[in-house]
C-alpha cells in the first residue's frame, strides 16, 4: 500500500493512507494530530533523488512530533530493514532539506535557467500562475541601435519579480540586455550571454525600464515575453510586449553601439549625451566624456558621421549663451579635426571663436572615421573667458553637447542641427561636493535665449523625416505624406524619458502651423501649439480650439508649459522645435502626455489675426485613433470616406445624370416618336428616371457632409450656402412635378416656366458650387479639376449650341413650328409643334441623336475622371502609393 504525508504546522508531518477516502485524509490527520483545529491542503507528489514522497498535507494547529514517510520506487520500501531504513530517511530528509533551502534562498534573488523556456516559476510546489488579464504591460521603443523596453502597471500596481525575455516569432530568445546602474535587476544565460534579465531582490518596483540590443545583423519582428510576480503566491506568466520590427539599420554600427568611447563612463570619467538616456544605450549621436588624469582635465567628444563639428559647452544655467566652447571641427578635406575656444552669445544666438582660440586648451588626440569623428582635448583647470573664471576643479557646471552638420563662415561653427542637449543639473567635473556655479559679471543680454531663426537655401533631402518610426512618431498632412517626404504639413514628436519635444513644419508660404491634442478625430476642445512666422523669426503659442463657432483663440498665458528649442525659415517652408511639459492643465483639463493617449491634429495656413491664427486653408488633418506619443508605430489618418461620398454623389448628380436628363426633355421631344418605355414616351422616362437619380444623390449627398462635419462649414468659402440653395431647389421640383396640372388647364403654363427656372437655377448654381468646392481644404483637390469643369462647361455650351441650331433648321425647312425647348408652348394647350400627332420624328433626328451620343460619351468619361480624383483625393499622394517606386523611375 502506497503511503501519504501529512505535513502539520509548526513542522508537524503524519502520515495518511492512500487507500483513506479523498475526504477523509484531513480527518485522520486531525486525529492523528489530536486537534480540532486542524486545516489541511492538498500539494503534488515530488520525485527527488529516485525517492517519492507522495501526495501529503499541509496542516496547521497540530503539536505531534514529525514522522516523514518516504517510498522508494518500485515499493521496496516494505522490505528494507529498519535500520536500513533510518539511514534512507536520513539521508532523504537531509537531500530535501538542502534542495528546500536552495530553493529559497536562490528564488528571491532572480529566476533560475532552468526556466528559461517556460518562464513558469515553481513556488510552493507549484502554485499555478494567474489566468486574468495581467495589471502590468511591457512597453518597447526604439532608441538608437536598441530598444528601450519598459515594464510596469498603468493601475500603479507594484510588483516584485519579474523573468524578460526578447523572442522571435518562432520563440527563439535573441540579444542582449543593457542594465543602466541602479536598476533592480541582472542577467543570465538562457541561450546566449545576457539574453535573460530578472530581479536581484523581492523588494517591490514600480518600474523596470532597460536597454535590449539586437543581435548584429538581426531583421525581423521581437516580442518581449515577460512573467511578472506580484508576490510570491500572485504572478502571471506570459505577458506578451506589442510587436516590434527591428531593421538591419536599426543594428548596424551606426552609432557607438559596444564602442570603448563609454568604457568608465560613471565609474572613472564623466559622461553625458544627446538624445537623452543615450549613454546608458551607447548610441548617442553627440557626446562628451570628462576625466581627470594628474590633475588634468581631458575632454573626449565623438559625434556621428554626418556632423562636422561637436562641441561641449560650460555654462552656469541650463540655457545655451554666455558658455564657454570647446569644440572640435573637421578639416576642409574632411580627413582632420582641429580644436577651438569659443564664446557663445544669446539674443542673437552665435558661437564665436575667442580671438585666442585654443586658450587654455591643447588637442591630444583625434580621428575622423565612417562612424564619425572623435577627439581629445585637455583644458586647463583655470581659464577666464570673457571675464568669467572657468575652475573645473572648484564651480560646478552645467554641461552643453551639441553637433552640426555645417560651419557657418571660417570663424564659427553652425547651427546644432544634429544634436543638443543641456544636463538636467549642474555636474561638478572633479567630482568635488562642494562645488558651485561660477560667479559671472552682469551681462546686457536677457536671461532667456531666443533662438536665432536661420534662413537658408533648400535642400532636396529633407532631415525632418529621418527617425520617423524609428525614434519619433510623425504625422502629417496630406494622407501618406510622411511615407513619401513631401507633406504640406507634419509634426514629429520625439520622445526622451519625461521630455516631450514636439517639431512641426509647413511649406507653401505658410504663416503659421500648429499641432492640436485632441480626445476626438474633430477640432474643438483642443490644445494646441503653434508655430507662427513674425517677420523673420518663428514665435511659438499654446492655444485652445472651439467648435461651435470655430476658434482657435491664444491662452492668457500663451508660453503656457512650452520652451522653443528652435526654428528655422527655409524657402517657403517654416519649422520650429517646441519643448512641453508632460502635464498642463489648459481650460481646467489636464494634458498628461505619459499617462493619457491622443488623437494628433495637425493644420497650417496662410493669414494670421490678432489673437489667433486664421483658418487652415491650406491642410488640416485628424489622426484616426488615438495614441500614446511614446509610440512611434505609424500613425493613420482619420477615414474621410464621407467626404469623399459626399463629393462623388454631387458630381454623379449634376455633371451626370442632370445635365442629361435636362437636355433629354429639351432637346428630344420629336426623336424616337412612338418608342416608349415603361408606357411613357422614351425622352420622359429617361427624364424622369435620370432625375430622381439626381434627386436622390443631391440629398444623400447633403446628409453624409453634415453628418461628417457636425456643424456648419467654418471655412471662408461659399461652397457651403451654394450647396445649400441647390439643395433646396432641388428637394422641391420633383414635389412640384407630381403635382403639375394636366396639359390644357390654366395653371399649365404658370407650372412650365416654374419648372422650367427651378430646374436650370438649381444645375446652374450647382455647376458653381463645384468650381469652389476645388478650393475647400478638405476636398484636397487639384488645381486641375477647375480645367475639367471648364472642359465640362465648354461641351454642354457646345451641345445646347449645336441642338438649338438644328431645330430652328428643322423648323425653317418645314415651316413649322417644332420647339426648341419644352416651355414655348406656354399656352397650356399641350400642343408642343406641327408634329403633335406624333407621327413621326421632326427633321434633323440623326444629327440630334449623334450629338446625344457624342455627349453622353464625353458627360460620363468626365464625370468618371472627376468622381475617381474626388475620391482619391489627394490624387498625387495616392498615385505615389500606388505606383511602384520602379515604374516611376522607367
Amino acid at each position: 500500500m502506497t503511503s501519504h504525508l501529512s505535513t502539520c504546522r509548526p513542522s508537524t508531518v503524519v502520515r495518511v493512507e492512500a487507500a483513506a477516502p479523498a475526504h477523509n485524509q484531513c480527518k485522520n490527520a486531525r486525529e492523528e494530530a489530536n486537534s480540532s483545529s486542524v486545516s489541511c491542503r492538498m500539494q503534488q507528489e515530488q520525485l527527488t533523488n529516485g525517492v517519492v514522497a507522495r501526495d501529503f498535507l499541509h496542516i496547521s494547529g497540530g503539536a505531534i512530533q514529525n514522522r516523514h514517510f518516504y517510498s522508494l520506487p518500485g515499493g521496496i520500501m516494505g522490505i528494507l530493514s529498519p535500520w536500513t531504513y533510518q539511514k534512507v530517511a536520513a539521508k532523504m530528509i537531509l537531500s530535501l532539506l538542502l534542495l528546500h533551502i536552495a530553493t529559497i534562498q536562490a528564488l528571491p534573488q532572480g529566476a533560475p535557467t532552468t526556466v528559461c523556456q517556460t518562464l513558469r516559476p515553481y513556488h510552493g510546489g507549484g502554485i499555478p500562475a494567474q489566468a486574468g488579464l495581467p495589471p502590468y504591460s511591457i512597453a518597447p521603443r526604439l532608441q538608437g541601435a536598441g530598444v528601450q523596453v519598459s515594464v510596469g502597471s498603468n493601475l500603479g500596481v507594484r510588483f516584485q519579480g519579474f523573468m524578460l525575455q526578447a523572442r522571435t516569432q518562432a520563440g527563439e530568445v535573441l540579444g542582449s540586455f543593457q542594465v543602466p546602474s541602479g536598476t533592480e535587476g541582472h542577467t543570465i544565460d538562457c541561450a546566449e550571454p545576457g539574453d535573460t534579465l530578472t530581479h536581484n531582490s523581492p523588494s517591490d518596483k514600480d518600474l523596470l525600464s532597460v536597454i535590449w540590443v539586437p543581435p548584429q545583423g538581426y531583421e525581423g519582428p521581437v516580442v518581449f515575453n515577460s512573467t511578472v510576480a506580484q508576490n510570491y503566491n500572485t504572478f502571471w506568466v506570459g505577458i506578451e510586449s506589442p510587436t516590434i520590427q527591428i531593421s538591419k539599420r536599426d543594428t548596424a554600427q551606426n552609432g557607438f553601439a559596444r564602442d570603448p568611447f563609454y568604457r568608465g563612463c560613471r565609474t572613472n570619467k564623466y559622461c553625458f549625451g544627446a538624445p537623452a538616456g543615450c549613454i546608458d544605450s551607447e548610441n548617442c549621436q553627440a557626446a562628451v566624456a570628462v576625466s581627470v588624469n594628474d590633475g588634468n582635465f581631458d575632454f573626449e567628444m565623438k559625434a556621428s558621421s554626418e556632423a562636422v563639428w561637436v562641441g561641449a559647452g560650460l555654462s552656469n544655467d541650463n540655457k545655451m549663451g554666455d558658455d564657454s566652447v570647446i569644440e572640435c571641427v573637421r578639416s576642409n578635406d574632411g580627413r582632420g579635426v582641429d580644436a577651438f575656444m569659443s564664446w557663445t552669445s544669446r539674443a542673437p544666438f552665435a558661437a564665436t571663436r575667442l580671438s585666442n582660440p585654443r586658450l587654455g586648451i591643447q588637442l591630444l588626440n583625434a580621428t575622423v572615421s565612417e562612424d564619425g569623428m572623435y577627439c581629445k582635448v585637455r583644458r586647463n583647470t583655470v581659464t577666464v573667458v570673457n571675464g568669467v573664471t572657468f575652475d573645473l576643479n572648484r564651480n560646478a557646471f552645467y554641461v552643453l553637447i551639441g553637433a552640426g552638420s555645417e560651419l557657418k563662415g571660417v570663424n564659427s561653427v553652425g547651427f546644432h542641427n544634429l544634436a543638443f542637449l543641456v544636463s538636467p543639473q549642474p555636474e561638478s567635473l572633479s567630482g568635488n561636493p562642494s562645488a558651485v556655479l561660477p560667479n559671472r559679471p552682469d551681462m546686457t543680454t536677457p536671461p532667456y535665449y531666443v533662438p536665432e531663426v536661420h534662413t537658408e537655401a533648400s535642400s532636396n533631402s529633407d532631415p525632418f523625416y529621418e527617425g520617423c518610426g524609428v525614434n519619433k512618431l510623425c504625422f502629417g498632412a496630406p494622407t501618406d505624406c510622411v511615407k513619401t517626404r513631401n507633406c504640406k504639413a507634419v509634426t514629429a514628436v520625439i520622445v526622451n524619458g519625461d521630455t516631450y519635444d514636439f517639431e512641426l513644419k509647413a511649406n507653401g508660404n505658410a504663416a503659421w502651423v500648429g499641432v492640436g491634442l485632441s480626445d476626438d478625430d474633430k477640432m474643438g476642445q483642443d490644445s494646441v501649439i503653434e508655430c507662427v512666422k513674425s517677420g523673420s523669426r518663428i514665435v511659438p503659442y499654446m492655444s485652445w480650439t472651439t467648435a461651435k463657432p470655430y476658434t482657435a483663440q491664444r491662452l492668457s498665458n500663451p508660453r503656457l508649459g512650452i520652451e522653443l528649442i528652435n526654428a528655422s525659415i527655409v524657402d517657403d517652408s517654416i519649422y520650429c522645435k517646441v519643448r512641453r511639459n508632460a502635464m498642463t492643465t489648459v481650460n481646467g483639463v489636464t494634458f498628461d502626455l505619459i499617462s493619457n493617449e491622443y488623437n494628433l491634429l495637425v493644420a497650417s495656413g496662410s493669414t494670421v489675426e490678432d489673437n489667433s491664427v486664421g483658418f487652415h486653408n491650406l491642410v488640416f488633418l485628424a489622426s484616426a485613433r488615438a495614441q500614446a506619443l511614446s509610440d512611434i508605430s505609424e500613425l493613420e489618418a482619420a477615414s474621410k470616406l464621407l467626404i469623399r461620398l459626399h463629393g462623388s454623389f454631387m458630381l454623379a448628380a449634376w455633371i451626370g445624370t442632370a445635365s442629361l436628363g435636362m437636355l433629354l426633355a429639351r432637346y428630344y421631344r420629336q426623336t424616337w416618336v412612338g418608342s416608349t418605355m415603361m408606357g411613357k414616351d422614351l425622352w420622359f422616362a429617361w427624364h424622369r428616371t435620370l432625375m430622381v437619380l439626381t434627386w436622390c444623390f443631391t440629398m444623400v449627398a447633403f446628409v453624409l457632409i453634415f453628418v461628417e462635419l457636425k456643424a456648419w462649414s467654418a471655412e471662408n468659402n461659399p461652397h457651403a450656402i451654394l450647396g445649400t440653395v441647390t439643395t433646396i431647389l432641388c428637394f422641391f421640383q420633383p414635389i412640384g412635378a407630381y403635382f403639375r396640372p394636366h396639359p390644357g388647364t390654366s395653371k399649365r403654363s404658370l407650372f412650365n416656366w416654374a419648372h422650367w427656372l427651378i430646374g436650370n437655377a438649381a444645375h446652374i448654381i450647382a455647376i458653381v458650387t463645384l468650381f469652389f468646392a476645388v478650393k475647400l481644404t478638405k476636398a484636397e483637390l487639384p488645381v486641375f479639376v477647375d480645367y475639367i469643369l471648364v472642359v465640362y462647361v465648354v461641351v454642354h455650351v457646345i451641345s445646347h449650341l449645336a441642338l438649338s441650331l438644328m431645330n430652328c433648321l428643322s423648323e425653317k425647312s418645314l415651316e413649322s413650328k417644332i420647339t426648341s425647348f419644352p416651355m414655348k408652348d406656354m399656352s397650356g394647350s399641350g400642343r408642343g409643334s406641327a408634329y403633335g400627332e406624333r407621327s413621326m420624328d421632326a427633321p434633323f433626328a440623326t444629327g440630334r441623336k449623334l450629338v446625344l451620343g457624342l455627349y453622353i460619351v464625353i458627360i460620363v468619361l468626365l464625370t468618371v475622371a472627376l468622381i475617381v480624383v474626388t475620391a482619391l483625393a489627394p490624387i498625387e499622394s495616392t498615385l505615389n502609393s500606388i505606383i511602384p517606386a520602379s515604374m516611376k523611375s522607367n
